[in-house]
């Protein structure tokens, strides 16, 4: 499964780094830790394919943009932010700390 994921990768973090960045009804972010919850589980299960339904709702609810503009609306709970990291980790968030050490450890 990390193979078929580190295709999806790149595109798991923009989305939920605009998750976070959104802002939303109490019922947005109720759907958005549902759709965390579901993207963990499938993670769990070895679920490539139901991460990535999962994720694509999840970028669904939330607006992915690359430029700046004004938001409305409530931040984001503790709770996603730490279900968001987890999930990031999952991904391969060790291997990204360990490329960034080996770098700084180049330099």
């Amino acid at each position: 499964m990390r193979a078929e994921l580190s295709g999806l990768r790149p595109m798991a973090e923009e989305i939920l780094e605009a998750a976070v960045r959104s802002r939303l009804s109490s019922e947005g972010w109720e759907q958005v830790e549902g759709f965390l919850a579901a993207m963990s589980d499938a993670l769990d299960r070895g679920d490539t394919d139901g991460f990535r339904r999962a994720l694509f709702r999840l970028e669904d609810t939330v607006t992915v943009t690359r430029a700046p503009r004004k938001l409305t609306g409530a931040e984001p709970s503790e709770r996603i932010l730490e279900r968001k990291a987890l999930i990031q980790d999952r991904l391969g968030g060790d291997e990204r700390e360990r490329e960034r050490t080996e770098d700084q450890d180049e330099q």
